[in-house]
């Protein structure tokens, strides 16, 4: 048994997740905590859907499509849908599926007619890979950002739209760090899990790595496009590694806050969670950073042993090899 659990604050980034637009306001996503500040976030489904994103873009993931219905049809068995036939399907040809789950309720077949299952009453995959949500590390402070196409609409907008005049709208503006969690159970990717709960391995030992490496590559250079902009959410520190204990032990212990432009890491919280890995494993805690971003980066690298992200990275992706048996590749 064995997962990867990764905690990590992201570089700076601005207005990454918007909500409800009350008339003419885009409202970012926030929550407000006990003592009445406000954090903006982004959810789990946003930083989902560029992992997914840059998977396609990059990696040349397949990610679930209406072809859909093709395996839908050749999965069918005396007229019923082969509910572990259509999984495994799935699990080997699309990456989405297999990493991040899914669901299919009310299947149809290619004439629009309901398909029976062969057991259950939907197919289901539970996700082997779970993000958190990204929480801001500096308080919202309701900053706006007025905005207008004056100059679209004197150039062109006016003349081929008919409109009389420009069109004014303002945005929630916030520009901070941002703190997630991601965890991938490394037993659940190519696997197949039945009605009755065992698991079918479906891909072999070096595709099995490789998705979880591919995953790995997204997580280092993640971004965000979001209203034109690119927004960076690579790692400028991370905490966590590959144990057989499959836990989130680094959830909500990266402290950090912002003072001068820069950040300040509790390390007495870090390393207290660091004790409560089991000790046989405490070794594998890997931690990472980027220099020039911490006040106490010193303390940091004293106190902690930090490397660089990269190395971090490849050493992880290593011992991803090493735990499905195959060379690296």
């Amino acid at each position: 048994m064995g997962g990867i659990t990764l905690t990590i604050i992201t570089h700076k980034a601005s207005s990454l997740n918007y909500g409800e637009t009350v008339g003419n306001v885009s409202i970012l996503k926030k929550v407000t905590l006990g003592d009445g500040t406000q954090k903006t976030f982004v959810s789990d489904k946003a930083l989902k859907y560029d992992m997914r994103r840059k998977g396609k873009e990059e990696k040349g993931w397949k990610l679930l499509d209406e072809l859909l219905k093709e395996y839908i049809e050749k999965s069918q068995k005396d007229g019923k849908l082969d509910v572990d036939e259509f999984g495994r399907n799935l699990v080997e040809n699309y990456e989405e599926f297999d990493l991040f789950g899914g669901l299919f309720t009310n299947l149809k077949d290619k004439k629009n007619k309901e398909v029976s299952l062969s057991y259950g009453d939907s197919v289901k995959r539970v996700c082997a890979v779970k993000v958190t949500y990204a929480f801001s590390v500096s308080d919202f402070k309701g900053d706006m950002n007025f905005l207008n196409n004056i100059d679209a609409y004197n150039r062109y907008i006016k003349h081929i739209e008919g409109k009389k005049a420009q069109a004014i709208a303002q945005t929630e503006e916030h520009t901070s760090h941002y703190v997630y969690t991601i965890t991938i159970d490394l037993d659940r990717v190519g696997v197949w899990e039945k009605e009755d709960g065992t698991r079918e391995p479906i891909l072999d030992p070096q595709k099995r790595a490789k998705r979880v490496k591919d995953l790995l590559d997204i997580v280092m250079t993640l971004n965000r496009q979001i209203k034109g902009r690119w927004e960076n959410l690579s790692p400028v520190f991370v905490v966590g590694g590959l144990f057989g204990t499959k836990h989130p032990f680094f959830m909500n212990a990266v402290d950090a806050s912002e003072m001068n432009g820069r950040l300040f890491l509790q390390i007495d919280r870090l390393r207290d969670a660091i004790d409560m890995v089991p000790e046989n494993e405490r070794s594998k805690v890997k931690i990472g950073m980027l220099s020039g971003i911490f006040i106490n980066e010193e303390d940091i690298k004293s106190k902690l042993q930090a490397k660089s992200i990269g190395e971090l990275f490849r050493e992880l992706k290593q011992e991803v090899d090493n735990y499905y048996g195959v060379s690296e590749g």
